[in-house]
């Protein structure tokens, strides 16, 4: 095994779970595949320095992203002799992400894009998923913010939280094996679900407008008129959202989020919290402007405001996402 130096940077949706400074070069022949989202994984079987065998279980990004980059589940065949880099897991001493394989025939594929890109493993962009070949002024700009968007620009704003003590001091307490929802394949609520790189649409309801989001197979309603909502007071980890027009501009309201976190780094999240939203449409309908405030004074000492973009690329879809569990195997046949 050899021992690299990478950028101590973590990974988003799993923070905290690899160590970037501690990248390993495992090589052993494919044991197992479990083909799944969020996240891809391959048992890799390998020897120790004794010689005695061990198993490595190699994280990848999930199968949407792998497949947006051509990847395909049949190239990766049990038996087939590789090598694998990525960085350890903090937890598991058999645990990797996968940011590339090489296979025995000189093949290299890129197992998790922006983490192989900035360990500097392979030269991808830090793209998920790759950019089109060319983004064409829209068609149809009179369709607005109405057509399915790619994440391009995430969310940022900030160089360090402005957390309260109580917010620190549990942030702090946060450990990503036990607490991370996703590792449950529990859906993100607001405002984490909406710091995604999978592609995200706004559907037309008439009184109300639906957001579909890939990850977790996401949606929620943005009710026009307040009088034709919900009852309010109803809580869930989406909250009860509220839009309007501004001009061109689609400005959402939500409140009654019932969610512990307010985001994928284990920042805590009150019931007070509150989340306004404003998208905004380039004039030729290929960009969308975002803009995210969260409020919550159990948590922030001032307003939360975060901005991105995103793109609006032809032929793009919404792919279904079906988060699974890795099943484990029947009691007679663990050593």
């Amino acid at each position: 095994m050899l021992l690299l130096v990478a950028p101590a940077t973590v990974l988003a949706h799993h923070s905290g779970l690899y160590d970037e400074q501690n990248v390993l070069t495992i090589e052993g022949t494919i044991a197992a595949v479990h083909w799944i989202n969020p996240h891809v994984h391959i048992a890799v079987a390998t020897s120790a320095a004794d010689g005695s065998p061990s198993t490595w279980d190699v994280e990848a990004t999930s199968i949407n992203a792998l497949e947006r980059w051509g990847v395909k589940r049949e190239w990766f065949t049990v038996g087939s002799r590789v090598s694998v880099k990525g960085p350890a897991s903090r937890f598991d001493g058999n645990a990797m992400a996968g940011a590339t394989v090489d296979f025995a025939d000189g093949r290299q594929v890129v197992l998790w894009p922006t983490l192989a890109d900035r360990l500097g493993l392979a030269d991808t962009g830090g793209l998920l998923p790759p950019r089109a070949a060319s983004l064409l002024p829209d068609s149809q700009p009179s369709r607005g913010i109405f057509k399915v968007w790619t994440p391009r620009g995430r969310l940022t704003g900030y160089a360090s939280l402005p957390l309260t003590e109580r917010a620190r001091a549990a942030k702090s307490a946060y450990v990503a094996e036990k607490d991370d929802p996703a590792l449950r394949c529990v859906p993100a609520g607001m405002p984490v679900m909406l710091d995604t790189p999978y592609p995200i649409e706004f559907v037309d309801r008439g009184e109300q407008i639906v957001m579909r989001l890939e990850e977790w197979d996401g949606s929620r309603t943005i009710y026009l008129k307040p009088g034709a909502g919900p009852p309010s007071g109803g809580r869930s980890p989406s909250g009860t959202s509220f839009g309007r027009w501004e001009g061109k501009t689609l400005a959402i309201f939500t409140t009654y989020i019932d969610y512990p976190y307010s985001d994928d780094l284990g920042t805590p999240q009150s019931k007070d919290a509150t989340v306004l939203e404003r998208y905004t449409p380039s004039d030729d309908g290929t960009r969308l402007e975002t803009e995210v405030t969260v409020t919550d004074p159990a948590t922030y000492t001032e307003p939360l405001v975060r901005r991105g973009w995103m793109s609006f690329e032809p032929d793009e879809t919404i792919k279904p996402y079906r988060c699974e569990l890795i099943a484990a195997p029947p009691a007679d046949a663990r050593p």
